[in-house]
């Protein structure tokens, strides 16, 4: 097989071809990568969970003693008979027994009112705030990637986008970070007539790479990223051999793209951020099943999320590496507070985040958004009391251990949501 058909069939998810100078390097950083964990074996991970759609906060985590709830809400209020307390006046939806198990343990915290200055309620432009955690201008780099950016010393595998495609907050001008569906898939396809001569057919290809040529512009850049793939691919390959569980995860593509993260956290190759999306969340219509509030759409994702959640919190228990995970979730909007016409919710403004980890400060943060009349926007929105950006700016500095400020583009402040 010549170089063309080598190219041809190489197979890799990373759509990066904007910036050659990220991943340039990226080849020696991944040599020695294992090497560096030895001397660093308490780097922290972050996984961010996005909600992509606007996920309901108000039937997420349900003011069930607020009576403006149920009054703005006469058939989509969960009832206070089957909400899962977590004190007196909040509790989650009662499809989210994995999740309430975390609070219960105390490694999960609920941060209320969460949003950002002069909300947009579309999605495209609200996601793309998120992502570049810029809201008054169109951001060109994401917010992750500025993180990696700063790192100066980031490898192909500094972070992962995994089941999915690579989101605009792990990438920049500088490039971006790649995305996979899987460990199987993330390789090099070789010719299934010879299938025991992977490793010399590996072996090739990466010499064919080595060879120094400039024939066309950006030649350096595509052929060193292939190269970069082809050594990763064998680390998460070799590396899943250290994933020993028996942890039991739900049979669906979101706890399975979860337990693709603790393959690869097994693996121990120094990824530092994780990012995993499931959608569906834009419940405009039909968001419970008739007479059945705890069914339908929102019900069987809360149900999905928190399930997940759990069995992969279950993973790094059974890894020893509770102390050393935090998972960051988020959607772009909440929904409004009153129902539609069509037993749905549409685009809001303000909705909670959760932070769950062994070293966060469990229980409840901030301001929940009043339902009152006279509180809410001038759409009859709810109003948010924390800014998103002092999310970003918390889990940077007290868990990451970066400089929010040039990585975010200002100051913001950073909330007592970590023990350490």
């Amino acid at each position: 097989m010549d170089r063309r058909d080598f190219v041809r069939r190489f197979t890799m998810l990373s759509a990066a071809l904007s910036a050659p100078s990220f991943l340039v390097n990226s080849l020696k950083a991944a040599q020695v990568q294992k090497k560096a964990l030895q001397a660093a074996p308490d780097e922290r991970i972050l996984m961010v969970v996005e909600l992509a759609g606007g996920n309901d906060g108000l039937n997420t985590v349900v003011p069930y003693s607020n009576d403006l709830y149920y009054g703005k809400r006469p058939s989509l209020a969960i009832p206070e008979s089957q909400v899962l307390k977590l004190n007196d006046t909040y509790g989650f939806h009662p499809r989210m027994t994995g999740l309430k198990e975390l609070f219960d343990d105390g490694k999960m915290a609920v941060l209320h009112g969460i949003g950002y200055p002069n909300p947009n309620r579309s999605h495209f432009r609200s996601r793309d705030i998120w992502y570049t955690a810029e809201p008054i201008e169109i951001g060109t780099n994401g917010w992750l990637a500025n993180y990696f950016d700063d790192l100066q010393a980031t490898g192909s595998l500094q972070g992962l986008a995994v089941g999915g495609s690579v989101p605009k907050a792990m990438i920049s001008e500088n490039g971006s970070l790649p995305a996979i569906q899987s460990i199987e898939t993330f390789r090099l396809e070789t010719d299934p007539l010879h299938p025991n001569d992977d490793a010399n057919k590996n072996a090739a290809f990466q010499q064919i790479l080595s060879q120094p040529n400039s024939r066309f512009n950006l030649q350096q850049y595509v052929t060193q990223t292939a190269l970069d793939a082809t050594i990763a691919s064998i680390d998460l390959l070799e590396g899943q051999d250290n994933y020993n569980s028996t942890v039991e995860y739900p049979p669906n593509a979101f706890a399975e793209n979860l337990r693709t993260c603790a393959k690869i956290i097994a693996a121990d190759l120094g990824v530092r951020v994780y990012y995993v999306t499931i959608g569906g969340f834009d419940t405009h219509a039909e968001q419970a099943a008739p007479g059945a509030n705890t069914q339908g759409v929102l019900g069987d994702l809360l149900e999905t999320v928190s399930g997940g959640i759990r069995a992969f919190w279950a993973d790094m228990q059974q890894m020893g590496r509770e102390d050393q995970v935090t998972i960051m979730t988020f959607s772009e909007f909440g929904r409004r507070l009153f129902e539609n016409a069509s037993d749905g919710t549409d685009h809001g403004t303000a909705n909670q985040m959760f932070l769950i980890g062994g070293g966060v400060k469990a229980g409840f943060h901030g301001v929940h958004p009043s339902l009152a009349p006279e509180d809410l926007d001038s759409v009859g929105d709810m109003v948010y009391s924390r800014d998103f950006r002092d999310v970003y700016a918390t889990v940077l500095q007290s868990w990451l251990g970066s400089d929010p400020v040039p990585i975010l583009g200002g100051e913001f402040p950073i909330m007592d949501v970590f023990e350490v």
